[in-house]
């Protein structure tokens, strides 16, 4: 038997007071929108599907009437809170938090129930709830074998196939995803929607008469001297290549005897070897890792700024949020030709049909030493992030929204 005695506590998300917002009504006549947000990841660092509702979250309120409103509901107090730029943003803090999917299958449906629509924006929804659904996933990473383990194909796999199901819509983030929720999740396509996700507008490239003085610092605050550097910004695994990269890299300096380091920013939930792999590459000296976080993400500009080449080498990946980021900065890219990564960075990037060792080497030695190439691939790069804009997917993300909401 299980017993819940509580109530849930409500508290309003407040607008920055000195950067005064003017809302985008999207209403377009429409009825008045009470939109939901499962929000049990948002206690989490803000990386990947968390930044995603983040901006998100933030961006439809600006597009929103004052009369809508958003509800995100989480087990515990979101920190920092989601800036409204609009329509009320309210935080409903409702426990206990038990399992994360206890909690969103037996809590999150009881006072969700007098929402027009639920947003699910990190692959999962309450599978029960008779209510209106709208779920986003942002990979099939478990699709790949070898990725996950049996455990985790099991259980997240499966919930995430249902959450599918049982949703109204369905918003992917790229083609690539589409067809791999399709194909792997036996959902018809009719019922997905692909929305691109975007770039902040202060992700920029750093200018000024203090410009090189600036990335200097950060260099040295980061690097421990004024040396340039190669970047990954993410969580690491093996998905994404990082031993590969390591090697890669390794190759390229000791080749063409390059100055640079390689910065590594992001956690390292699965343990890599990061240390012992740059030692047996001979760069133990040269490979530096920074896996803590920034009270705000805007915090990492200038980590993106100070950099010569940013590098995303995973071969099988959703949309990245670091690569367009990246490019908004100004720094050339490479990364995969393949799903959802090739979508973005196809033309504008330096890409390679499927990442390994020998190729990934020659592209960073290439990039490094041939300036011309270097400056073609840093204005490609800005082009393409000027299209990626957190207010459109706003808008297309509303529009499914308000058509299941009065479907």
């Amino acid at each position: 038997m299980f017993i819940f005695i509580g109530t849930g506590r409500t508290r309003r998300c407040h607008r920055n007071l000195q950067e005064p917002a003017t809302a985008r009504d999207d209403s377009g006549g429409h009825n008045i929108m009470k939109l939901g947000v499962s929000s049990w990841r948002m206690n989490a660092a803000r990386f990947g599907v968390v930044r995603y509702t983040d901006y998100l979250v933030s961006a439809m309120s600006r597009r929103l009437s004052s009369d809508d409103s958003i509800t995100l509901f989480a087990p515990l107090p979101i920190t920092p809170p989601v800036k409204s730029q609009g329509a009320p943003i309210y935080q409903r803090t409702i426990g206990p938090r038990l399992t994360n999917a206890v909690w969103e299958n037996l809590i999150l449906p009881f006072f969700a129930s007098d929402m027009d629509v639920l947003f699910g924006p990190s692959y999962t929804l309450p599978l029960l709830s008779p209510g209106k659904k709208v779920v986003c996933i942002h990979s099939v990473n478990e699709a790949e074998k070898g990725q996950h383990s049996f455990w985790y194909d099991l259980t997240y796999g499966l919930k995430y196939r249902l959450s599918c199901k049982v949703a109204d819509r369905v918003i992917v983030n790229s083609q690539s995803t589409k067809d791999r929720v399709v194909s792997y999740y036996g959902i018809p396509p009719e019922k997905i929607d692909v929305i691109w996700l975007g770039v902040d507008e202060k992700f920029q490239p750093l200018e000024g008469e203090h410009a090189d003085e600036k990335n200097r610092d950060t260099r040295v605050q980061y690097i421990g001297g004024d040396r340039p550097y190669v970047l990954f910004v993410g969580t690491m695994s093996a998905r994404r290549n990082i031993p590969i990269l390591i090697k890669a890299f390794a190759n390229a300096k000791h080749k063409h005897d390059l100055p640079h380091a390689l910065f590594l920013v992001g956690q390292n939930r699965e343990d890599i070897p990061i240390e012992q792999l740059a030692k047996d590459a001979g760069i133990e000296d040269s490979v530096v890792h920074f896996g803590g976080t920034f009270e705000q993400h805007g915090g990492i500009i200038p980590i993106y700024n100070a950099a010569d080449l940013f590098v995303m080498p995973a071969n099988t990946e959703g949309f990245s949020l670091t690569l367009p980021e990246a490019m908004a900065c100004g720094v050339p890219a490479i990364t995969s030709a393949s799903s959802s990564l090739g979508e973005v960075a196809n033309g504008y990037a330096y890409t390679l049909d499927f990442i390994k060792e020998d190729n990934l080497s020659s592209a960073i030695a290439e990039v490094l030493t041939d300036r011309e190439l270097h400056q073609q691939l840093r204005a490609r790069g800005l082009e393409r992030a000027k299209g990626l804009r957190w207010d459109e997917c706003a808008r297309k993300t509303l529009e499914v929204l308000r058509q299941v909401a009065e479907s």
